[in-house]
Parts: structure tokens; C-alpha cells; sequence
């Protein structure tokens, strides 16, 4: 079982990292660029809000990457199965 704070950490960051290796200068512009609303976005990686399917496969066609690899969901698991053995 995944622990949903380190999922939602995970997908933050992950969301992060892959606008800035595409490139994009800011989210603003990531945003702009791609016709998604820079305040979902924002308050997604910020953690204010956590992010719905749609708005995910909004970011994962902006980035031009399939969803599975925007959540990365076998990194996660194997990072939580290390937590849980400590």
C-alpha cells in the first residue's frame, strides 16, 4: 500500500523537476504555453492542493509524456517499501 502524503509529495516534485527539464523558465510560463491555468498548477506543485486525474493528464500531454511516467508510481512504491522495512 502506497502512503497517499508520499504519493502527493512524489507527484509535487516529479511535476517539478519535468517542466524545468522541458525547458520552461516557470511554471507561469509552462502554463501560459501549454493553455492550462498557472493557479491549478502552482498549487499543485506547491501542495495547497492536491492534484485531480484531469489536471494530471493535462501536465503529462503539455510535457508530451505518457501519465505513467509523469507519476512514476514503481519509484514510489519501491521508496515506500524501503520506509516500511526501517
Amino acid at each position: 500500500m502506497i502512503d497517499s502524503e508520499i504519493l502527493v509529495a512524489h507527484i509535487r516534485e516529479n511535476i517539478r523537476r519535468r517542466i524545468k527539464e522541458a525547458g520552461y523558465s516557470s511554471v507561469e510560463k509552462f502554463a501560459f504555453e501549454n493553455g492550462l491555468m498557472k493557479t491549478t498548477i502552482s498549487r499543485v506543485i506547491k501542495g495547497s492542493r492536491n492534484p485531480r486525474l484531469v489536471t494530471l493528464v493535462e501536465i503529462a500531454n503539455a510535457l508530451e509524456i505518457p501519465l505513467s511516467e509523469l507519476l512514476e508510481l514503481d519509484k514510489i512504491e519501491s521508496a515506500n517499501s524501503r520506509k516500511k522495512k526501517i
